[in-house]
């Protein structure tokens, strides 16, 4: 149960991580398109 638990955690952990680097790319792309 505990190991489950614990993989589930990291994997959030990973997709918020990917989902700030996402953001920040779009961002980068954006300001570079004006």
């Amino acid at each position: 149960m505990t190991i489950g638990y614990e993989y589930f955690e990291n994997a959030l952990n990973f997709n918020k991580y990917k989902l700030r680097k996402n953001l920040q790319f779009i961002d980068q792309t954006e300001e570079s398109e004006r």
